[in-house]
């Protein structure tokens, strides 16, 4: 008797926990390493960036949003200025969150800085500042009558050498993107660092650095006016010596132009033109980023610190997020990393070498932040670029886990599959129409998956319990009528009837497709799980009398295997034994799936074990081990080990599914993890590190919270239970 009052009072101090804890929960298991600036707009977006920087800021630059090139060479001028860089909207009525941000950041003495003449910024964003309370004569406009000439006019404003120039194309953003930063980082020495060297008894100046970058036509020479500018820097310092990095390969900065620059530029240094480039923008990025000169925080914790401890992803196929995202990167010394949907092989590959790099460090890790919401950077390249960076291999080939369904709330609510809300589901299977029907457990529902939406198919509930949860019922009939109690397993034949194990009610149910309920067979003693024979027979896993049933179409049910055992206080304890029929013994066998030869594979959750059961009723052990009893129970302990079919461990696992090759997987529930049973006989982890939690992603990344189902869908992928996170999840194989 105590062990049932301990399960179920366990269920309902696990329901309240969710509700009440969840919030903190969700803060807990937020990945450490990674976070994500974005809005529902570039300018939303830019909004969340501007906010990074200190909460009361002297200088702020405004340029159009609509395009990139004043952006761009606008870095290196705003990082010196200490201050964001704002995009702008067509119309100051439009462009409500840089006027916000200057209304409640910028203060009322500071500076704004126009970059680009009126057609891309017209005087009405002046007068609409000076509205505001900022003085007109604070209000500077930096324009040219071209983007070239506008990127010539911020250098000349910007405070440099003149020794030192990046020259990237002005007809497209990409290589542009990344030389910003090192161009506005070049020579910046941050007041911690310098303070740090003066501890040790150097001398190194704090200094914002900053050299211009400079726009070239990719088709045409170098603008007069470029040239002229070069060379009037240089006459002005004696010896000075002048060196150009030219970002780009031949199609975007052709040969010609960099003729030209050796022989009309008067003191070029030896060497002093330096091409940067790849064989495309991920590649040329690559190749600016991994200059080992650009970035290094190692002098931190006395010289053991991370080398590259931030890392920023933009899309290296849209400009927006960037621009703002650019300057970010450039205040902290950061890299900008240019990421898409495929994640590169060239960004794959510095990202590999930064955590190469890394390695070095006392710490190791890498904070990324990503510019811009899943549809410019998607999860799925979030999770790759984490990955690399903690594990120092490629993602390519693993699969990836992602959130199907549920908003992860304890709840019920249809809709959005990201917006669902599911009350500790139990069980899940697949139509022939590809449908996902899941078994709502604590709402007594079940729920259905498809196109993207959640729906109730059958069963309702009138009443609440003194914990705020669904009382359960029994009641058979049309299908918004139909009461269920705590459905678990459930199974989709080929002619769209569903079988339900409806576990409370100790009851098969079943949802013809007229949308009525009936009952198959009752008086069972927790039903949790049941798979379709191939002769259109049911088997059942009949959980508290340790037992696998056989039902035919009528409802007539006889026992398959498990038997003979002990009852203490009108309990049934359950045991292990493997044997024939009723000489076996099972410990609340739950999880239950049909092998392609007619076995049956069972999850025995009390042994800790996974058990095969023949078509004529012998009964093995595939894996696990264990001796060790719990006190007061028949459970064995349970434990985490890989390896052998007789050496692994699992701890009450609960799910499982096989596919037609034979590779057995198990939902090993209090393990948070998703195990694989090879052919070969070796048992290891698939998906799940062990730390209950929400997380997404590659294998050694993702968390789940009590996953208690697995199906194996049509195409090879598999699909989860995970229960207390309340939401369905997929793990899928990449290409």
């Amino acid at each position: 008797m105590k062990k049932r009052l301990s399960f179920q009072v366990y269920g309902l101090i696990v329901c309240i926990m969710v509700l009440v804890l969840q919030p903190y929960w969700v803060l807990a298991n937020q990945p450490a390493k990674q976070e994500r600036l974005y809005g529902n707009s570039r300018y939303q977006t830019m909004l969340q960036i501007a906010l990074k920087f200190p909460d009361k800021v002297d200088n702020v630059v405004l340029t159009t949003g609509w395009n990139f090139p004043d952006a761009l060479a606008g870095v290196p001028f705003a990082h010196q200025k200490k201050g964001p860089l704002l995009l702008l909207e067509t119309t100051p009525e439009l462009s409500q969150e840089t006027f916000k941000y200057l209304k409640e950041h910028l203060d009322k003495s500071g500076n704004i800085y126009i970059l680009g003449g009126t057609v891309a910024v017209p005087d009405s964003f002046i007068e609409a500042s000076v509205n505001l309370g900022f003085k007109r004569e604070n209000i500077h406009r930096i324009a040219g009558h071209d983007r070239y000439d506008t990127a010539l006019a911020i250098a000349k404003e910007l405070n440099h050498s003149g020794s030192e120039f990046y020259l990237v194309q002005g007809d497209n953003f990409p290589d542009a993107l990344s030389a910003s930063v090192l161009a506005a980082t070049t020579g910046y020495v941050s007041v911690e660092k310098s303070n740090y060297y003066k501890l040790k008894g150097q001398v190194v100046p704090a200094s914002l650095g900053g050299v211009p970058l400079i726009l070239l036509p990719s088709k045409d020479p170098i603008p007069e006016s470029i040239i002229d500018y070069f060379n009037a820097i240089s006459n002005k310092v004696t010896d000075l010596k002048q060196t150009f990095h030219v970002v780009g390969g031949t199609a975007v900065i052709p040969e010609d132009s960099l003729e030209q620059l050796k022989a009309r530029v008067t003191r070029i240094s030896p060497n002093g033109v330096e091409r940067i480039s790849g064989d495309n923008r991920y590649a040329t990025m690559g190749k600016v980023n991994g200059l080992e000169r650009a970035f290094d925080a190692s002098w931190q914790e006395d010289e053991n610190g991370v080398p590259i401890p931030k890392i920023y992803l933009a899309s290296g196929e849209n400009f927006p997020d960037a621009l703002t995202g650019a300057v970010l990167a450039a205040k902290n010394q950061a890299p900008l990393v240019l990421v898409n949907d495929s994640l590169p092989k060239e960004t794959s590959e510095l990202l590999m070498r930064y955590w190469q790099r890394n390695q070095t460090g006392r710490t190791r890790g890498a904070m990324v932040t990503a510019l811009g919401g899943s549809s410019v950077i998607s999860n799925k390249t979030l999770n790759s670029v984490s990955y690399i960076l903690n594990y120092g291999q490629s993602p390519l080939g693993k699969p990836q886990v992602r959130t199907v369904a549920g908003s992860g709330s304890l709840g019920y609510l249809d809709g959005q599959s990201s917006e669902a809300e599911f009350a500790m589901p139990s069980g899940i299977a697949q139509g022939i129409d590809g449908t996902v029907y899941v078994s709502d457990t604590y709402n007594h529902r079940i729920r259905a998956i498809s196109g993207g939406q959640v729906t109730t198919i059958a069963g309702v509930t009138t009443v609440s319990d003194e914990y705020g949860l669904p009382v359960g019922g029994f009641l058979d009939g049309p299908v918004s009528e139909a009461r269920f109690n705590r459905p678990k397993g459930l199974i989709v034949d080929p002619k769209g009837r569903i079988y339900v194990a409806d576990s409370v009610n100790g009851a098969i149910r079943v949802i013809d497709k007229s949308g009525l309920v009936t009952t198959l067979v009752k008086g069972l003693n927790s039903p949790s799980d049941l798979v379709l024979g191939k002769e259109g027979d049911l088997y059942v896993t009949e959980t508290l009398n340790h037992r696998i049933l056989r039902v035919d179409k009528s409802g007539k049910w006889s026992v398959l295997a498990g038997g003979g055992y002990e009852t203490r206080n009108n309990w049934l304890f359950g045991g292990y034994a493997d044997g024939h029929g009723e000489q076996a013994q099972f410990n609340e066998p739950s999880g239950l799936t049909l092998g392609a030869d007619g076995s049956l594979y069972v999850v025995d959750t009390g042994n800790q074990r996974v058990r095969v059961v023949s078509p004529q009723g012998e009964v093995s052990t595939l894996a696990g081990s264990g001796s060790a009893p719990i006190v007061d129970t028949t459970y064995y302990k349970g434990g985490f080990q890989e390896g052998s079919l007789m050496e692994t461990k699992f701890n009450f696992p609960s799910g499982i599914a096989v596919s037609a090759e034979g590779t057995v997987y198990v939902a090993d529930t209090y393990n948070h993890r998703l195990r694989e049973i090879s052919k070969s006989g070796e048992v290891k982890t698939l998906a799940g590190n062990g730390i209950h939690g929400k997380q997404n992603g590659l294998p050694e990344q993702v968390q789940f919270d009590s996953p208690v189902a697995v199906e194996l869908t049509p195409n090879g992928d598999l699909l989860i239970i995970d229960q207390f996170n309340n939401s369905v999840r997929l793990l899928e194989w990449q290409p």
